[in-house]
């Protein structure tokens, strides 16, 4: 048994490279495995909260995040006929004086190049797709389609909604009957969705550019099943989404037959389907499609469904893997942000590379991390009834959402999001700016002032 940690990451998503950054930093050895041929800029755009900003912070990432962003102020969902039906602009207080940050608005290709920074090109490994994985009490085994082989300390799985090692790790459970039956059910998707980033448009054509600020522009079909959302980025660019929701329109089975309907030509018919339906700004979003890249838009599946198994053995799951939301609460690169912080935190301060010790570790993480993270994919699934449902009950819903909810109840949920503040225990923690200060987690045993403990193993 080495007695040196060398973690294993699969996937250079958001919470594979967040993993890799911090790793990093704290001197531990890792390798990144990324089935894809390279890193692909697709995706629309992701909300990171304060909680996310501050780790940014302490990465020395912050600049480079500002450049790339804009302060979130809120949301505005619209009828098909332009009509508003209401907006929701936070919880009544300036978030920046309160919480010490904005939450902020960011292009997903933007977030995966600033992490790569941090990263060395030497820890990832391209076109690695995992096909099976071995574990004992000393190590771990990944073997890849290329007939290699990597052997690691600890596998974490980063890699999306329809993981490997999830897959992998959930038949060793299986074989020996300790795999929960609803962890056992296979993933069906809910909504299709075709997303992209635009290039730079002409803001005297769209205005909406020079504000500072991103508000997310919603609008809910009436005689189409479409929902298609507009996110005035950086650099004059549009973030876009136009989503279809399936879940009471076909059975599970036809579901999954979509789920082979995508790619390059399935993004493009999809939007040749809804070019004509009108944009927020003026005009249809066919315009917006135009000024956006073929190659850069992508058709991908939405579903959400929580995992109550995370771990086993020598192999955890993290980000989307053990916790799939739908994209629509805002909070998926938040957990899998802070998810990859309160793992390494804990890897930071092991004592040993044993069974017994990682166990413990991933024992901790799941208790932090599992709760917040099921009430995230709650959330968002809520959410997403209330951009896509129609009829009487979701109209009332959502009428009640947007003018009846008091701001003093958004600010006692954002005070309680905020209530405990995660940040790196082994670098040098960010200053907590706002009034309202959330309790802070302990510095790393391994940082304490005149300790003489060595750094991580």
């Amino acid at each position: 048994m080495a007695s040196k940690l060398h973690i294993l990451i699969s996937g250079a998503g958001i919470a594979g490279l967040m993993t890799g950054a911090l790793l990093e930093k704290a001197g531990i050895s890792y390798e990144i495995f990324e089935k894809a041929k390279e890193v692909r800029p697709l995706g629309s755009t992701m909300t990171l909260s304060n909680l996310s900003v501050v780790i940014f912070k302490q990465l020395g990432l912050y600049q480079g995040l500002l450049a790339i962003s804009k302060p979130n102020r809120g949301i505005h969902l619209k009828k098909q006929s332009m009509n508003p039906i209401g907006s929701f602009l936070g919880p009544g207080v300036d978030p920046e004086e309160r919480y010490g940050d904005h939450t902020v608005v960011v292009a997903r290709p933007d977030v995966v190049q600033l992490l790569m920074t941090s990263v060395p090109a030497r820890r990832i490994h391209y076109n690695k797709r995992i096909l099976s994985t071995s574990q004992d009490e000393d190590k771990v085994v990944i073997n890849c389609a290329d007939n290699t082989s990597y052997e690691g300390s600890i596998l974490i799985g980063a890699d999306g909604a329809y993981s490997s090692v999830r897959q992998n790790m959930y038949k060793d459970l299986e074989k020996v009957g300790k795999l929960p039956k609803e962890d056992a059910k296979p993933l069906g998707y809910d909504f299709d969705c075709v997303v992209g980033v635009s290039t730079p448009m002409d803001d005297e054509k769209y205005p909406v550019f020079k504000d500072q600020f991103c508000d997310f522009e919603i609008v809910l079909g009436t005689n189409v099943p479409y929902t298609w959302w507009s996110m005035p980025l950086s650099d004059n660019r549009m973030g876009w989404m136009v989503t279809q929701d399936f879940r009471h329109e076909v059975t599970g089975e036809e579901r999954n037959f979509r789920f082979s309907e995508w790619g390059p030509d399935a993004a493009l018919e999809m939007c040749n389907k809804v070019k004509d339906l009108p944009s927020p700004y003026g005009g249809v979003i066919g315009d917006i499609f135009d000024q956006t890249p073929k190659e850069r838009i992508s058709k991908v599946m939405l579903e959400d469904k929580y995992f109550s198994t995370w771990y086993h053995g020598r192999t955890v799951l993290l980000g989307d893997v053990p916790q799939k939301m739908l994209p629509f609460g805002g909070q998926g690169a938040n957990m899998a942000i802070l998810g990859a912080v309160q793992l390494v935190n804990l890897l930071f301060d092991i004592y040993a590379n044993t069974q017994e010790e990682i166990t413990e570790v991933f024992q901790r993480y799941f208790a932090a991390r599992s709760g917040p993270g099921k009430a995230a994919v709650s959330a968002s699934n809520s959410t997403g009834y209330l951009m896509h449902k129609k009829g009487m009950l979701a109209d009332f819903l959502r009428y009640a959402f947007f003018h009846w909810v008091p701001s003093w109840v958004m600010r006692m949920a954002a005070d309680k999001y905020n209530a405990h503040q995660l940040q790196i225990s082994f670098l040098p923690y960010a200053e907590q700016r706002g009034t309202f200060r959330g309790k802070l987690n302990p510095l790393s045993r391994r940082m304490v002032p005149g300790s003489t403990i060595p750094k991580a193993l």
